[in-house]
């Protein structure tokens, strides 16, 4: 792997051990990070971010299981695990904790240069979390028929 892989490795890393000082360290001072719903500008709002979602799912892991790696840029896949421990802030308001677990893949696509991530641009399934935490009919439906919440990952 080369240094765009790295770095990425180093983010995800980051991620999982809290570590905001390493998040600060692999991103430019101007980097630009796409979610689903937000384009987040800058370290400050990628690690605002971040920490809402540590706030929620406290104990949230994120696992690569893919990696391409082409010149300065960086698509990976991966699965996040975790627990609805805590308020999710969204939108549309707070979802207190429902104690559900949440298991969800994801893909995000790296671009970077000098050694720091630019952009991001992180893909998701959000109504497959608003599923498993029982918060839709459809999940509703699953739930008397006795199914876990959420389609099969």
């Amino acid at each position: 792997m080369g240094e765009a892989a790295d770095v990425m490795h180093r983010d995800i890393a980051a991620f999982n051990n809290r570590d905001v000082h390493e998040i600060m360290a692999v991103h430019c001072s101007d980097c630009e990070k796409a979610v689903p719903g937000a384009l987040l500008r800058g370290r400050d709002q990628v690690v605002a971010w971040r920490s809402a979602l540590w706030e929620a799912f406290p104990d949230v892991q994120l696992q690569v299981t893919r990696v391409v790696e082409q010149g300065s840029s960086v698509a990976i896949q991966g699965v996040a695990r975790s627990t609805h421990k805590g308020t999710l802030r969204s939108a549309g308001g707070d979802i207190p904790p429902t104690g559900r677990n949440v298991e969800l893949t994801w893909s995000d696509d790296y671009e970077i240069r000098g050694g720091r991530i630019v952009s991001t641009r992180l893909h998701y399934d959000q109504l497959a979390i608003l599923e498993q935490l029982g918060l839709t009919p459809v999940s509703a439906l699953w739930e008397r028929a006795g199914t876990r919440a959420g389609p099969s990952l």
